[in-house]
């Protein structure tokens, strides 16, 4: 008897350092492999010097706006984590429609008693037994409260589920398109800063040209037309970082190398109409509340609350069902002589109702449940003004913008030719003495450069409006420019490239709406 309480010891000792050892392994921290140190270019002595202050050029790559879109919505990694969710969401609906089948319980069981006992009537004695069991059967256990109404809540989890990834989905997309957007107009602003540094350039060779004649009208032409190229090509080095930077914005949402520089295929910058102008604000409203996948999901928020207060209502009517079949068979008996393992099984049913602190537990939570119902529906008007707001703003944007085209348009027609008498009359120094004055074609490529400027502003602020009106009324980005209008501009806000005679954006541009975005 002793050898077997020794042997029983050991075992169970063995096996809980067995079990100590393999839960202590389990939690043991992973220690990560630390990522290569990137190589760090040191800087030069004289911070001025033209050898290393930038980092080497990296390669360039093409692309445009739908291919762009296309990317995002293949790439993306939020849209793959939104669409994880929704599978998510979908494998608690699947075990919770399935509460109501029993779960199959199977395993032996070992037992010994050494020592005192009591028997029914009280009576002590000393008894060395012991059984052995293996047992097989279903067993169910379920609240029928839960079995009713958690599959209603788990089925308006997987509809905002759903909505959310399509939220998702259209939100990347526009971020790409306004990504993308910001991408153009910094090649914009480059393409005026080198034509606005190559006329500063024509200036100051005048200037020099002058002073070297005597025929200037002040010593300080040429300091005058030296700072103004010397601010453009400090305008054009912050540019270049600054579209890298965008570059690498847009390759990370685009999952793609961020060391690679994405240019974007357009020869020239054109308003894109998405939304047409034929649409009242009310009508884009209404159309944005029907379709806006954010409403969706706020609308199953208030569907999965209402069911949870129905069942915190009904939960004390509804019992608990419990039931066990378990078959198998049983070997026992007293000291080491254990019987043959003979067939026995066990059933059982109940039905339990639970009154938590006797009612008052259940009464607490009604009103838990009600305060989370009213807060859905509270989020809910919430996303309503929300959605109805971001139409309104952005459709009043776009309509503004597009108001002042003509208005952006005349002013850069009036600036060249401001530009082009001034050149004619100071370039050839012409007065009463032959004299060169800097200060007025200066002043005109200044003039030229912020209305050209100011026209390619007005132009992208006009697409980005056009694109958050789109997303605002619950459509993908992509969806909108597979349909989008190029605008024709008789003035480009940018010098078009040799060979590059339409200022269209995209292909085959159709007929544009007269009236403003937004507007009827």
């Amino acid at each position: 008897m002793a050898d077997r309480l020794r042997w029983c010891w050991i075992a169970l000792t063995g096996a809980g350092l067995l079990g100590r050892g393999l839960s202590l392994f389990a939690q043991a921290p992973h220690t990560p492999q630390p990522y290569p140190a990137a190589h760090i270019q040191p800087a030069p002595n004289d911070p001025i010097s033209n050898k290393t202050a930038l980092p080497a050029k990296s390669a360039q790559y093409p692309i445009d706006l739908p291919t762009a879109l296309r990317l995002a919505d293949a790439n993306n990694p939020t849209v793959g984590v939104a669409r994880a969710r929704v599978r998510e969401a979908m494998a608690t609906l699947d075990r919770v429609k399935v509460a109501w089948i029993p779960s199959l319980t199977l395993g032996p069981t070992f037992f010994y008693h050494d020592g005192i006992d009591q028997n029914r009537k009280g009576e002590l004695f000393t008894v060395a037994r012991g059984n052995y069991t293996l047992s097989i059967g279903p067993r169910l256990n379920v609240d029928l409260s839960d079995a009713l109404y958690l599959p209603l809540v788990a089925r308006q989890g997987v509809r905002a589920a759903n909505s959310q990834a399509l939220a998702t989905k259209n939100n990347i997309q526009l971020e790409v398109a306004l990504a993308y957007l910001d991408l153009v107009e910094l090649h914009g602003l480059k393409a005026i800063n080198t034509d606005m540094l190559n006329r500063n350039e024509q200036v100051l060779k005048s200037a020099i040209a002058g002073g070297d004649a005597d025929r200037n009208k002040t010593a300080a032409d040429v300091n005058r037309a030296q700072t103004e190229v010397n601010l453009r090509r400090e305008e054009g080095i912050l540019l270049r970082g600054q579209i890298a930077a965008a570059s690498a914005r847009l390759a990370r949402l685009l999952l793609l190398d961020p060391s690679v520089e994405l240019t974007p295929y357009e020869a020239a910058v054109v308003p894109i109409i998405i939304v047409p102008g034929d649409t009242t604000l009310e009508q884009l409203i209404q159309m944005a509340l029907r379709a806006r996948p954010e409403l969706s999901a706020a609308q199953a928020g208030v569907g999965g609350a209402d069911a949870l207060f129905r069942q915190s209502k009904m939960a004390p009517f509804l019992p608990r069902v419990q039931g066990e079949f378990i078959g198998g068979g049983l070997s026992g008996g007293k000291n080491d002589d254990f019987s043959p393992l003979q067939s026995q099984y066990n059933a059982g049913v109940a039905l339990v109702w639970n009154l938590e602190a006797f009612g008052l537990g259940n009464a607490a939570l009604v009103r838990g449940r009600r305060a989370g119902l009213d807060a859905a529906f509270f989020r809910l008007r919430e996303v309503e003004a929300l959605v109805s707001s971001q139409v309104v703003e952005a459709a009043e944007l776009a309509a503004g913008r597009f108001e002042s085209l003509n208005a952006a348009q005349e002013a850069v027609r009036q600036a060249e030719e401001m530009y082009r008498k001034l050149r004619e009359a100071s370039f050839g120094m012409v007065g009463p003495k032959g004299q060169f004055d800097a200060l007025e074609p200066l002043t005109a490529v200044q003039a030229l450069n912020q209305a050209r400027i100011r026209y390619l502003q007005n132009i992208v602020e006009f697409n980005r409006a056009q694109f958050r009106l789109y997303a605002a009324m619950g459509q993908p980005a992509l969806a909108g420019i597979e349909t989008a209008v190029p605008h024709a501009l008789p003035t480009s806000p940018i010098p078009l490239a040799p060979g590059v005679s339409s200022p269209n954006m995209l292909p085959n541009p159709r007929p544009v709406p007269s009236a403003p975005p937004g507007k009827s």
